[in-house]
């Protein structure tokens, strides 16, 4: 099968090119920067100005990745650009196109998700459900393996002597490993029971905030539980608001928001194609 996969040189983007070449797929990997594994195609252009109808009128099926954790306004990149907007244009470009189409969504998405970034989501899944019934909608939680940006961030912080951490550190997490969720986007491909559904992705081990930490601080060899500053949700904001303006400043209010809700799920119907998860170990 010819697939177009957008977003592709990103973190989930290059696991899943991995995946598709080894399932034996034709991949067209695009990207702003082109960026490809052996045996894809890296295409460079932008979902915002390219020609897309040229992109997908060769492909059997699109797998649509495109999506940020932050925004920089200055350099015009938002969730309302990149989550709403590129999706409707790829949409509409696809008007014409029968293939099986998977979109990337997010665990805790909702029309009052509590931050920017869910309730984007949640529009761009919203304009899929109307223009494209048959697509195959994929709501994954946090994500880890091979170096995850949010893992990242943690190791970072577990290597404080007191680990500081935004509120009371109770919300629940699901973490879903890397390749696990490149293998279920794949799968989903060929299945015609895929087909307009919608799947939340968790992994099979649920943590809540504070053992994420641990486990980041185990993953750098410091003995564990790791010593913890709760932080007050009020004075925090506050201090988020004027830091995010900073660069390098390591949150947003929008990610503050999305540490205090739960991000948990029950679906199990994606073990179909990954009967055998992996739990979150040392490799985050």
């Amino acid at each position: 099968m010819r697939v177009l996969v957008t977003g592709a040189g990103g973190y989930v983007g290059t696991a899943l090119q991995r995946v598709l070449v080894a399932a034996g797929h034709t991949v067209r990997a695009l990207s702003r920067r082109g960026l490809a594994v052996p045996g894809s195609r890296g295409v460079a252009a932008d979902l915002l100005t390219a020609d897309l109808r040229a992109l997908v009128a060769d492909v059997d099926a699109v797998i649509h990745l495109v999506g940020i954790i932050r925004e920089v306004p200055a350099a015009g990149i938002t969730f309302r650009r990149l989550h709403v907007d590129a999706t409707r244009r790829l949409l509409a470009a696809l008007a014409d196109h029968s293939g099986p189409y998977v979109h990337l969504s997010a665990l805790g998405t909702g029309p009052r998700g509590g931050s920017r970034y869910f309730e984007t989501k949640w529009e761009a899944e919203e304009w899929v459900r109307r223009e494209r019934p048959s697509a195959t909608i994929v709501r994954p939680s946090l994500v880890f393996g091979g170096g995850a940006e949010f893992f990242a961030a943690l190791k970072r912080l577990a290597k404080n002597p007191v680990v500081p951490i935004p509120g009371d550190g109770s919300a629940p997490f699901d973490p879903v490993y890397r390749e696990d969720l490149a293998r279920a986007l794949t799968g989903m491909l060929d299945d015609p029971e895929a087909r307009g559904q919608t799947f939340e992705i968790g992994g099979p081990k649920r943590l809540t905030l504070d053992q994420l930490v641990d486990l980041a601080a185990r993953s750098i060899g410091r003995p564990v539980p790791v010593p913890k500053l709760h932080l007050p949700l009020g004075a925090l904001a506050g201090l988020v608001r004027l830091g995010e303006r900073l660069p390098g400043f390591p949150l947003t209010r929008d990610q503050l928001a999305m540490l205090q809700i739960p991000n948990i799920t029950e679906d199990r119907r994606w073990h179909r194609w990954v009967p055998d998860p992996t739990p979150p170990g040392v490799d985050l």
